[in-house]
């Protein structure tokens, strides 16, 4: 059982690590309007979507989407977590985290530098894509 947690700790790590990458390179759609474009478009390569979103049909929509266009998508428990990862925090000076908003759902769009592809964080995360 202590490896399954540290495995899902790694991929924890890993995805939060592809996100900064792909927010640093201006690969991230964040909120349901800049996914939804990713997936109809069929830019995103992958989509991530959170658990705890308060509306139903919300993650149905995203769902429903990704499903018709073939797009992959990873489930995250926690929308707070999520939008740590996306970059939707205000820190102070000491770059403590003052807020956080909730993100229910984003979109790494497949125009992702190689140098970020080539990541083992990347490839972790495709990796347990292929798995399911």
């Amino acid at each position: 059982m202590a490896e399954e947690e540290d495995n899902k700790m790694d991929f924890a790590i890993a995805l939060a690590q592809v996100l900064k990458d792909a927010r640093a390179n201006d690969c991230l759609a964040r909120g349901l309007r800049e996914v939804c474009k990713a997936v109809e478009s069929k830019k995103a390569a992958f989509v991530i979507v959170a658990e705890s979103c308060d509306d139903d049909k919300y993650k149905k929509c995203i769902e429903a989407l990704c499903d018709d266009c073939g797009i992959n998508r990873i489930k995250v428990p926690d929308s707070k977590q999520l939008g740590q990862w996306c970059g939707l925090v205000r820190t102070d000076q000491e770059n403590n985290v003052v807020k956080v908003v909730k993100c229910s759902s984003c979109a790494v769009i497949n125009t992702i530098p190689d140098s970020v592809a080539d990541s083992n964080a990347f490839k972790m995360v495709i990796e347990s894509m292929k798995k399911k």
